[in-house]
């Protein structure tokens, strides 16, 4: 994370290390998991396939937004048909709508999914999208099934 790296990358001339440039890996990392664009919150956009491998699980707790502190975790049973998130909702200024990305490890589809176990016919399989048209006011449970 050193600015003008030269001649290669991992080799550096003139400004060494910087707060602003180290802070790019956490922002990055933020991002992978949480964005917010106008009245929407997307939800792991960047989160890397392999992260999501059968049995593992990656989350985000308590990360400050524009709509107030949130936390989500990713945890999944692929083998199963399935990938989950328990999502808590930020509350002080809700969203207009939250859009989750379920990034299956094999790229397969989703099928259908679940809100709270109650069908949810609001996703998209080609974007990998499940889209909460109301931000919920407590802890939410959301399920991709895939074949």
């Amino acid at each position: 994370m050193t600015e003008h790296a030269l001649p290669n990358i991992g080799d550096h001339r003139g400004d060494h290390y910087k707060s602003s440039d180290e802070a790019n890996s956490t922002f990055w990392l933020r991002l992978m998991f949480v964005r917010e664009q106008g009245d929407d919150l997307y939800l792991g956009a960047a989160i890397p396939r392999y992260w999501l491998k059968d049995g593992e699980s990656c989350s985000i707790t308590d990360a400050r937004t524009y709509f107030g502190p949130m936390s989500l975790l990713f945890e999944s049973h692929a083998t199963a048909g399935r990938i989950t998130a328990t999502l808590q909702p930020p509350k002080r200024n809700p969203p207009k709508k939250i859009y989750l990305r379920f990034r299956h490890p094999e790229n397969k589809r989703i099928t259908r999914c679940t809100v709270n176990g109650k069908p949810h016919n609001n996703f998209n399989p080609e974007k990998e999208w499940i889209v909460l048209d109301k931000a919920p006011d407590k802890t939410t449970e959301i399920v991709a099934h895939y074949e």
